[in-house]
C-alpha cells in the first residue's frame, strides 16, 4: 500500500529515523501544510503526529536544537486556531488568530506542556526558548488548560529567571528575540493568575520588580505585556494591589501616575492595557488619590474605545463595567458621555443573522461584554435606566436571553436585573418587552452562571410591585425554587432562597400559605441549618417575612414549623457571632412579639432567649441594639385586654435587669437607639403607674 506524503512525513519523525536533516525537512513540509488549514491539522492529529512531536521536544540532548525548534513551531501551529474564509482579508482588525479548543485539548492530552516548559532553560538556544514560550502562550490562552504544571518543580522559577535575564535587554531593544521572549513570559504569567494562590506564588517568585522593569523599559509590546501581568496579579487581590501600588519604578516614581500617562498613548492596545490595570487598582481601593484622574481620563478613554474595532472594542466594555460597578458617580458620568447609545448600537448590529462579523466567538463576546456594561451603567441610577429604555435596546436584551452563548444569556439576565430595580420598569417596560417567558425558561438552563443570574433577576420580578408576580407563580415558580435549593451551586441556592423571601414579602396570608405548601417547612428548617451562613441569613429573612403583618401569619409559621422547633433555632442563632444572623434572628422575635398573647408568652417561656436579648442590648452594632429594643417594645406593648399578663411580662423583664439596661442606653451615641429606648422605658413607666409600684429610680 502506497503511503501518502503526509503519512511519510509523520513516519520520518520517528525516533528510529536518525537523519536530522530529513526530519527537519519533514517538519517544514508539515508546517507549510497545516498553516491556515483546519482539515490538514485534523488529518495530522489522526496520524499521531502530536506524540512524535512530544518525543522530539522531550529529548534532553540539545546537540541539534534546530530539530526541536521546528517541532515546537509545528506544535504552535496546532495551538493557533483558524479564521473563517475572508476574515483576515476583510477584518484584519480582529487581532491575533483565535485558538482552537479541540486542538489545544489534543496537545495537552499528548503531554506537550511539560517538555515545552523544560525547553525554557535560560542557558539554552534563545530561538528555542522563544518558540517554546510562544507555543505555551497560545496553549495557556485556553481557559480549559490546567495551570498546575507551571507551579510544579522549578518551572515558575525558570520563567522569572528568563524575565530577569531578558528584561534587562528590553531598554536597548537590540536583541529582538530576547525582547519578544520577555513579552511572551509576561503574557504567560498573566494567563496563569486565575486564583489568589497562583497570584501569590507568582508575586513570591520575585516577578513584580521585573515586571516593573519591563513597564519602564520603553518598548510598547513589552509594556503592554507587563501591564497585562500586573493587572492579572492585582485583580480581586487587595494585598497585591497595595504592594504594586506602593512599589517604585526605576526612577522612584509610583506606578499609577506612570500608567496614567500610558492611558493617553497613541496605541489603542496600550491604552486598553493601561486602563485595565488602573481599573483593577482603583477597585482595590489602593489609589484613592487618583480617583479624579480615573474619572477624567480612564472613563472617557474606555467609552471612546467602544467605537473602535477588534479585540480592543471587545474588551473595553467589560473593563468599563468592572470599573463603574457599584459606583453611582461613575455610572452617572458614563451616562453623560453617551456610552449607552454606543453600546446599544453594538448590541443591535451583533444580531445572530449578521454576517458582517466573520468570527462568531468575537461577535458573541462583544455582545456579552456590551450587555455587561449596560447592566453596570443601569445598576444604581434611575436616569441611566431610563436612557437604556429610550435607546430601544430592551428587545435585543430579551432576544439575548435565548442566545446560544452561555455568557450572552447570563449578561442579558444581568441587564434585566439592573433594569428591574426600577418600579416603573417592573410595571411597564419589562412587561411590554415580554421578559417573563424567556426569563422563566432560563430557570431550566444547564449553566450555573446563567441559572444564578436568572434567579437573581427573579428576586426583583417576584416583588409585589411587579405585575409579573402572579403569572410567574402560576407558571410554577415555587417548584422551580424547591429544585434549586438542592442544586450543587451555592450562589444558585442562595438566590433561590432570596427570591422566595421576596415572593412572600408583604404578601397576603393566603399567598404565603400557598407558597409554603409548595416549598415545604421541612425545606425551610434545613435551610436555617445550612452550612452556608449567607443561606442561613436569607432563610431567617424568609421566616421574618412569613411571620409578619398579623397573628394569622405567625400562627401559620408556628403550625408549619412547630413553635418549639422555631424558637430553638432562634435560641441557637442568638449565640452566634455573625452580626447578620443575629440581626435577622432578633427581627424574627420582633415579629413574633407583635402577635397574640400566646405568641408573646412563647418567647417569655424561653429564658435563654431573653438573656441573649439582654446581652445583645449593648452590642457594638447599632442595628443589633435597635433590634433588641424592638423585641422589648413589642413584648411590653400596652394592651388593656391583657393587662395582668402584660404586667407579668414587664415584671419578669424588670427582674432580669432589662429596665436598668434600657436606662444605661439613654446616652447611646445613636439617635435611633435613644428614640427606641424612650419608647420602651415609657412602657415600663406606664406599668409601674398602673400597678402602684411608685416612681422608678433615676
Amino acid at each position: 500500500m502506497t503511503l501518502t506524503p503526509h503519512e511519510v512525513a509523520v513516519s520520518q519523525l520517528g525516533t528510529g529515523h536518525g537523519i536530522p536533516l530529513e526530519r527537519i525537512t519533514s517538519l517544514r513540509f508539515i508546517k507549510n501544510n497545516i498553516i491556515g488549514n483546519k482539515t490538514k491539522k485534523n488529518l495530522y492529529i489522526k496520524l499521531g503526529i502530536l506524540s512524535r512531536l512530544q518525543e522530539i521536544v522531550s529529548v534532553k540532548d540539545d546537540k541539534d536544537s534546530q530539530l526541536k525548534i521546528q517541532a515546537v513551531i509545528v506544535l504552535g501551529s496546532f495551538a493557533f486556531g483558524m479564521r473563517k474564509k475572508n476574515v483576515d482579508l476583510y477584518y484584519p482588525h480582529l487581532g491575533p488568530n483565535c485558538g482552537n479548543e479541540d486542538n489545544i485539548t489534543a496537545l495537552t492530552n499528548a503531554g506537550v506542556v511539560e517538555p515545552l516548559l523544560n525547553s525554557l532553560n535560560p542557558s539554552g538556544d534563545p530561538k528555542l526558548i522563544e518558540a517554546s514560550a510562544r507555543t505555551l502562550n497560545a496553549i495557556y490562552a485556553s481557559p480549559k488548560v490546567s495551570r498546575q504544571q507551571l507551579f510544579q518543580g522549578n518551572h515558575l522559577h525558570v520563567l522569572v529567571q528568563l524575565l530577569d535575564a531578558y528584561s534587562s535587554n528590553v531598554r536597548q531593544g537590540q536583541d529582538l528575540v530576547m525582547v519578544h521572549t520577555a513579552e511572551l513570559v509576561a503574557s504567560i504569567l498573566a494567563r496563569c493568575c486565575e486564583t489568589s494562590d497562583q497570584q501569590m506564588k507568582i508575586a513570591s517568585s520575585g516577578a513584580i520588580p521585573l515586571l516593573m522593569r519591563l513597564l519602564a523599559g520603553g518598548v510598547s509590546k513589552t509594556q503592554e505585556a507587563a501591564l497585562g501581568a500586573l493587572a492579572a496579579l492585582v485583580k480581586d487581590n487587595s494585598e497585591l494591589a497595595r504592594l504594586i501600588a506602593q512599589t517604585r519604578l526605576e526612577k522612584g516614581e509610583r506606578p499609577a501616575p506612570f500608567i496614567l500617562r500610558l492611558v493617553r498613548d497613541k496605541s489603542p492596545t496600550m491604552r486598553l492595557a493601561a486602563a485595565t490595570c488602573l481599573t483593577y487598582l482603583n477597585r482595590a481601593g489602593v489609589i484613592p488619590d487618583h480617583y479624579v484622574d480615573i474619572m477624567q481620563t480612564v472613563l472617557p478613554v474606555l467609552v471612546k474605545m467602544l467605537l473602535l474595532t477588534g479585540q480592543v472594542q471587545e474588551t473595553a466594555p467589560k473593563i468599563l463595567a468592572y470599573l463603574i460597578w457599584e459606583s453611582e458617580n461613575m455610572q452617572k458620568a458614563v451616562c453623560e458621555m453617551d456610552a449607552i447609545p454606543k453600546l446599544a448600537q453594538i448590541i443591535s448590529v451583533m444580531e445572530d443573522g449578521d454576517l458582517m462579523y466573520g468570527i462568531v466567538d468575537h461577535r458573541d463576546k462583544l455582545k456579552e461584554n456590551s450587555l455587561l456594561a449596560l447592566a453596570a451603567i443601569s445598576q444604581m441610577k434611575e436616569d441611566c435606566r431610563k436612557q437604556v429604555i429610550e435607546a430601544k435596546v430592551l428587545p435585543y436584551i430579551v432576544t439575548a436571553m435565548s442566545h446560544p452563548s452561555v455568557g450572552v444569556r447570563a449578561a442579558a439576565c444581568q441587564c434585566t436585573r439592573s433594569l428591574s430595580r426600577s418600579v416603573k420598569n417592573l410595571r411597564t417596560s419589562l412587561v411590554d418587552a415580554g421578559i417573563e417567558a424567556p426569563l422563566f425558561q432560563l430557570l431550566s438552563d444547564d449553566d450555573p452562571g446563567v441559572l444564578s443570574s436568572a434567579t437573581a433577576t427573579l428576586c426583583n420580578i417576584v416583588l409585589d410591585v411587579s405585575p409579573m408576580k402572579k403569572t410567574i407563580m402560576e407558571r410554577g415558580i415555587v417548584a422551580k425554587f424547591v429544585h434549586m435549593i438542592g442544586y450543587g451551586d451555592n450562589i444558585v441556592r442562595l438566590n433561590a432562597v432570596w427570591a422566595i423571601k421576596n415572593l412572600v414579602f408583604g404578601a397576603p396570608s393566603d399567598v404565603k400559605e400557598t407558597v409554603m405548601r409548595q416549598f415545604g417547612y421541612h425545606n425551610l428548617v434545613a435551610l436555617l441549618n445550612d452550612g452556608e451562613l449567607a443561606i442561613q441569613e436569607q432563610a431567617l429573612n424568609l421566616v421574618r417575612n412569613l411571620a409578619c403583618n398579623n397573628e394569622q401569619d405567625i400562627n401559620q409559621v408556628f403550625n408549619g414549623m412547630g413553635s418549639g422547633q422555631l424558637l430553638s433555632i432562634i435560641e441557637d442563632k442568638l449565640t452566634w457571632d455573625d452580626q447578620r444572623l443575629l440581626e435577622h434572628a432578633l427581627y424574627v422575635l420582633v415579629n413574633i412579639a407583635t402577635g397574640s398573647e400566646v405568641h408573646k408568652q412563647s418567647v417569655m417561656k424561653r429564658p435563654s432567649i431573653l438573656r441573649s436579648v439582654l446581652s445583645l442590648m449593648t452590642h457594638e452594632s447599632v442595628a443589633i441594639r435597635v433590634a433588641t429594643i424592638w423585641v422589648i417594645i413589642n413584648l411590653t406593648w400596652p394592651d388593656e385586654k391583657v393587662s395582668q399578663s402584660l404586667h407579668e411580662r414587664v415584671s419578669v423583664l424588670r427582674s432580669m435587669g432589662v429596665e436598668d439596661r434600657l436606662r444605661s442606653l439613654n446616652s447611646d451615641h445613636d439617635l435611633d437607639v435613644r428614640d427606641r429606648v424612650k419608647t420602651a422605658l415609657d412602657h415600663f413607666v406606664v406599668d409601674q403607674q398602673q400597678h402602684g409600684h411608685g416612681v422608678p429610680t433615676q
